[in-house]
């Protein structure tokens, strides 16, 4: 008699099947969104900066959602568990770029935080063909969070600026003496953090590793 067999599961049909939950499909909009907010950043038309600032606002609110749904519904994927942070990057990285090409914020800031974060990238990727994937750090999470309220308070800025000078009031403008350097203060706390967790990242891949 044929001994019975043992049926194991497909994990790959399983992260299939799993592929297009919620969360990730939220990953996937926030990745969408990021250039549709860039164009209508580097609009002159005020009410197109305006709406970009409620672009990059509903895509910042996407990333508050996708982890916390994935964590309580049990539909943690590995496509999530690296996209996520990545659509991050892009969301963030974009902004910060879209703000030296402005000339808001120092050129070697936003590079100190693209270096960092193209490094951990690759980084990620490597363990995670190797067999070790890197769980997105606590304080990393923080530094994202941050990032983001940073850069949605300048974009407001942008926003109500360029809705006043359409009505011919000017009470401030973001490259004025005390305006720079409040934004490029925030910049630099968040770039710190940042390569805090990237320093706290490498520690992880060598412990993973050792």
């Amino acid at each position: 008699m044929e001994a019975a067999k043992t049926m194991v599961p497909d994990p790959v049909a399983h992260e299939g099947d799993l592929l297009w939950t919620i969360p990730n499909v939220l990953t996937v909009i926030r990745i969408i969104l990021t250039p549709v907010y860039l164009l209508l950043l580097f609009s002159e038309l005020w009410y197109a900066r305006v709406s970009g600032c409620v672009v990059f606002g509903l895509a910042a609110l996407t990333d508050l959602y996708d982890g916390r749904i994935a964590r309580r519904a049990g539909t943690t994927t590995e496509f999530g568990r690296f996209m996520d942070p990545l659509a991050d990057k892009l969301l963030v990285s974009s902004a910060l770029v879209a703000f030296v090409m402005m000339q808001l914020v120092h050129a070697w800031l936003v590079i100190v935080t693209l270096v960092r974060d193209v490094a951990i990238t690759l980084l990620r990727t490597l363990l995670i063909r190797k067999g070790h994937p890197l769980e997105t750090s606590f304080f990393a999470k923080i530094k994202t969070m941050l990032q983001l309220v940073v850069v949605s308070c300048i974009m407001l800025a942008l926003a109500v600026q360029g809705t006043l000078l359409e009505y011919g009031v000017e009470v401030y403008t973001l490259t004025g003496a005390w305006e720079a350097t409040l934004v490029n203060g925030a910049v630099g706390v968040v770039t710190v953090l940042a390569v805090v967790s990237g320093l706290q990242y490498l520690v992880a891949a060598w412990r993973a590793t050792a």
